[in-house]
Order: C-alpha cells, then structure tokens, then sequence
C-alpha cells in the first residue's frame, strides 16, 4: 500500500481506476476512524464503571465491617443480659424460698 501511495505521488495525472482506490482507502481509513473512536469510548465507559464498582466495593465493605461491630455488641448486650437474667433468676428462686419458709413459719 505504502509503495502504491508513492507511485501515485509520482504520476502528474491520476487514472479514474487510481482515483476510485484512493475513495476507497478513505472511506476504510474514516471508517477505522470511527471504530477507533468508539472503542477509546467504550474503553473510557468501562473505566468508569469500574471505577464506580471500586468505590461501590469500598463503600459495602466499610458498610459490612460497621454491621459486624454493631452485631458483635448486640451479642455482647445479649450475653450481659443472659447473665443479668440468670441472676435475676437466682434472686427470684431465693425469695420463693424465703416465702415459702415464711408461709411455712406462719402455720
């Protein structure tokens, strides 16, 4: 192609047959043009939305890191309330106890 460009370069009068291949290479190279461009715009798009997918990512996973805090300190208040139940539980037993040695001594 590259020596058929200099040939041409070198004629003082093009044939119609040269002037219609020219036309055509062109319209092929307008058309890789295009292609070009909207590949370096698909590309740019892509990038984009990969980027929009890293920061997503970022943001669920400081999301996720701050519900497994909040749901290690809701097990942690359920543990202490589990052993406050359980001691209010103890009393309770005592003091049925205790009624009932009194209701016992009262008869």
């Amino acid at each position: 192609m590259k020596e058929r460009i200099e040939w041409l370069k070198g004629l003082t009068y093009i044939p119609q047959k040269e002037i219609a291949w020219l036309i055509e290479q062109a319209e092929l190279a307008e058309k890789q043009r295009a292609i070009i461009e909207e590949n370096k715009r698909q590309q740019e798009v892509t990038v984009h939305q990969f980027q929009q997918a890293q920061e997503e990512i970022q943001r669920l996973t400081k999301e996720n890191e701050e519900l497994i805090l909040k749901v290690e300190a809701q097990e942690e208040e359920i543990r202490d309330l589990e052993f406050e139940n359980s001691n209010l539980e103890d009393e309770i037993e005592e003091l049925e106890d205790k009624v009932e040695a009194l209701e016992g001594a009262a008869e």
